[in-house]
């Protein structure tokens, strides 16, 4: 694996780190002075933590109520509080930061779309909202995406199938949102910034009475975006009841609602000779002027928690999603010798899905022949309903459905002017999924513990599709972890585990095709080594992990073809690699932090898996220099990512906020996204003929933030 390791990687990685080590240096020497001069200087405890995260508990990588040093797998805690001080509006901007998670949003799998471990798409990341898993159709989810009201975000590396069921073979992210609180508190935060781009949140918690406390979150965002025509409008609401019902009882009732107008853009036409950006093309976007995506998802979730004995408790969960996606644009631009742009695929799709399920718990803390054992066991039940109307058709002829335009002189023109076709119902499919899961912790000594646990998960899905016979397809997997975690010291961990994951073969359940009908889940396979250590009274937190993936039968879409019948199919896809995880909190004012992944991913044939980086990093730096000011920085490098027409080059881009407390519940913040401008492409939409979407190019906000 050493040897795909790319010189660039080290240039820059070296380049930060000689950066970063002369911040150091320059802070602590200020931050020293402050401290003989400045006695209300920021103590560590009141610093929010922006980097590793060992020593806390997470209810992510196991049910058994595991800290993160106790549980065999890298789990990365991402606190709300830090998330909220970077200005990160988004999950996907929030999640990026963790080792090894890189995004590749574009409108087509709902702007959310992850690459980890050697994987990619929202097949290969199981996306949570408080532990409980929501069925993506057709590669697209769009919920939850907001992290105003949310307490953290956990992410769990490597295979998630053990715990949350099908797919998640490059991890798990759990959205965890904040909690009802007794005391009433509230919080308000309005920001402006460049692209006229707005913020507002409101998040209210408090009792209705000692036994009932309620929590109310509300955020509006919206921007014109960074390029032509990139308007983009979110609302989300969400309202919680919490009523304890007894001192071993608690019910809670959850209603969120989510509205997104993203912005229409799929990117820009590459001149397939150069294989970068055609600079007079930065800002255009040649989505037609009537184009329309919407996205509308409503979520009501009821949960109980009951203490049954000291050693026993329950808990139980039913939720209910409803989705509604529309989609009506012209998604595919190719740049042609004239210096014209072609613009073809009219298509009209929607998403209309209901997803209800129910997932009961039983723990359980004893001990059996002088071994600790905690224990748990359960089951979950999926019911989706799913219609997708399109005028995609069975094989969709678009070889007369085009325009052409002049980007000097550009006429945004209506959908009509490249095709006429009407939507009907394509897809309808039904999906009822089983399942039944069990984890233990067996403690033989204070020192080492051992971990087990197997879920076995049964699916069919019903389909019918025009065009088509209706047809079933049965599904159906046992996948287990078994880990090893030893504590050398009472400071450090050494941890193994061995593990096996399940994907349906078209990365969801929702949709099968005639031709595969008969294909059975694909089975991947993970072994993780690492070390996870608490140094310096714990200022330095730090892990390492080895990983090597392996994940049979792949089905893909097949990029070069229109038609969605065509798919590649890969026997084998492996992936091996490092992760370094780090936070040092120098002292009272400073804390630096990153991580790195290097990994070497490849296909049976020896290719690299397309648009996947192979090279990731983040490093970031948190300084006060004064009692009431805080300056962020935190810098993200993405290898390059490989296609072999056009591979997307490597890139860096630097965020930056100065934070300024007016008084105890007011304060201000600077805010500039990409400070050095970088030109890069956050993700491709289409190979056939290559287009990338420009990143976020240089911008400035100011955010002001006032609790009560």
């Amino acid at each position: 694996m050493l040897n795909k390791l790319k010189s660039t990687f080290f240039h820059k990685w070296l380049a930060a780190q000689s950066l970063l080590t002369l911040a150091v240096i320059t802070g602590s020497g200020m931050a020293l002075a402050n401290d003989a001069d400045d006695g209300e200087q920021r103590k560590i405890e009141e610093i929010s933590v922006y980097g590793q995260q060992i020593n806390r508990q997470s209810s992510t990588g196991s049910r058994l109520d595991l800290s993160v040093m106790e549980t065999p797998a890298t789990v990365e805690i991402i606190s709300g509080d830090s998330i909220r001080d970077r200005v990160d509006l988004t999950v996907l901007d929030a999640v990026t930061r963790s080792a090894g998670f890189t995004s590749e949003p574009h409108p087509g799998n709902g702007g959310q779309s992850i690459a980890a471990r050697g994987f990619r798409g929202q097949g290969a990341v199981t996306k949570l909202f408080d532990g409980t898993g929501y069925m993506n159709s057709f590669g697209t989810i769009t919920f939850p995406f907001d992290t105003w009201g949310i307490e953290r975000i956990e992410v769990l590396k490597g295979p998630s199938s053990v715990l949350y069921g099908e797919g998640g073979i490059g991890g798990a992210v759990n959205v965890i949102p904040k909690k009802p609180q007794q005391e009433r508190r509230g919080d308000v935060r309005v920001s402006v910034g460049e692209d006229a781009t707005t913020f507002l949140g409101i998040g209210l918690t408090g009792g209705l009475t000692d036994e009932l406390a309620y929590r109310l979150d509300y955020s509006n965002s919206q921007s014109d975006g960074w390029v032509d025509h990139g308007d983009s409008e979110a609302d989300m609401l969400s309202l919680t009841l919490n009523w304890q019902a007894s001192e071993d009882l608690s019910l809670s009732l959850r209603y969120d609602y989510a509205d997104q107008d993203p912005m229409i853009y799929y990117g820009i036409p590459i001149p397939e000779a150069e294989g970068d950006f055609a600079r007079h093309l930065l800002k255009s976007n040649f989505e037609v002027g009537d184009g329309e995506i919407h996205y509308e998802d409503q979520s009501v979730r009821l949960k109980a928690d009951w203490n049954i004995t000291d050693s026993a408790s329950m808990q139980a969960e039913y939720y209910h999603l409803e989705t509604d996606r529309y989609w009506r644009t012209v998604d595919y631009y190719r740049l042609l010798d004239t210096g014209q742009v072609e613009r073809t695929r009219p298509i009209i799709i929607g998403h209309d899905m209901e997803h209800d399920g129910l997932r009961v718990n039983f723990t359980s803390d004893n001990a059996l022949a002088g071994v600790g054992l905690r224990s748990s066991v359960g089951f979950e039940v999926n019911d989706v309903s799913f219609k997708r109307p399109t005028n995609w058709g069975q094989f969709p002829n678009w070889s007369n459905d085009f325009d052409i335009v002049d980007p000097n002189n550009f006429d945004r023109g209506s959908f009509l002017n490249a095709a006429s076709p009407t939507d009907a119902p394509h897809i309808a499919s039904d999906v009822q999924q089983f399942a039944v899961f069990a984890e233990s912790q067996l403690k033989f000594t204070d020192e080492l513990a051992l971990v087990l646990a197997l879920r076995y998960e049964d699916a069919e899905t019903d389909l019918k599709s025009v065009g088509s016979e209706p047809f079933e397809q049965s599904v159906d997997e046992l996948t287990g972890r078994i880990g090893v975690v030893y504590d050398f010291s009472d400071n450090t961990v050494f941890y193994a585990q061995y593990g096996t994951g399940a994907t349906h073969p078209n990365n969801g359940l929702i949709f099968a095709t005639s031709r595969h009908r008969n294909v059975d889940f694909t089975k991947s396979e993970q072994i993780e080594v690492g070390i996870k250590q608490q140094l310096l009274d714990d200022r330095l937190q730090w892990s390492f992990a080895w990983f090597d993936i392996v994940k049979n039968d792949l089905i893909e879409d097949n990029p070069d073809s229109i038609n969605p019948d065509d798919f590649l199919l890969f026997p084998e896809q492996t992936s091996q690699g490092v992760e370094l995880n780090f936070s040092l909190q120098v002292n009272d004012v400073l804390q630096i932090y990153g991580n790195g992944s290097i990994l070497d991913a490849e296909t049976d044939t020896g290719a690299t898996p397309n648009h996947v980086p192979e090279e990731t990093a983040n490093l970031g730096l948190a300084w006060t220099p004064l009692a009431r000011l805080r300056l962020i920085a935190d810098g993200r490098y993405v290898g390059e990512r490989f296609y072999e027409a056009a591979p997307i080059p490597s890139y860096t881009v630097v965020d930056a906020s100065a934070n300024i407390s007016i008084t105890d519940r007011l304060s201000l913040t600077l805010k500039a996204d990409n400070v050095f401008d970088e030109v890069y492409a956050s993700a491709a939409y289409t190979n056939q003929s290559p287009q990338w979407l420009v990143g976020k190019r240089r911008t400035f906000s100011l955010t002001a933030d006032y609790r009560f």
